[in-house]
């Protein structure tokens, strides 16, 4: 994992970006695969009880206790909110969506999950977009 890291400073180093962008996207995916294999099987097995809990269980976790956790033992962590408060705007957007495609006795359709997908990559291009022009 520090290896990660230190990999994703050098990026935002080389390409003169905020390292919050390469933590956004590259850290993201890479802590989030367990995960996604996770509910990928449980998808496959039919239950999507389990694949939800498991995203929402582990968003839940990162969120109030990875970050104030590492926070209490760092000592102190300054955050730039004009940087994360559109992440943390879209995280809400995209919860919001999620839960409204799911509707539907949890199910969602081939044509949701595309549009879920489209939301993700529309994301990462508008964090992109800020990170890589207007950093």
């Amino acid at each position: 994992m520090e290896g990660l890291v230190r990999s994703v400073i050098i990026l935002g180093d080389v390409f003169n970006t905020p390292h919050f962008f390469w933590g956004l996207s590259v850290i993201a995916a890479a802590t989030s695969l367990p995960d996604a294999f996770v509910s990928i099987q449980a998808a496959r097995r039919k239950d999507g009880v389990v694949s939800m809990a498991n995203v929402l269980g582990s968003n839940t976790f990162d969120l109030l206790i990875a970050i104030p956790g590492g926070v209490l033992i760092a000592g102190t962590c300054i955050i730039d909110f004009s940087v994360a408060a559109p992440a943390m705007g879209l995280l809400a957007v995209a919860t919001i969506a999620l839960f409204v495609m799911l509707r539907t006795h949890l199910r969602l359709t081939r044509f949701e999950c595309i549009l879920l997908l489209a939301l993700y990559a529309g994301f990462l291009g508008w964090m992109g977009v800020d990170a890589f022009f207007y950093a």
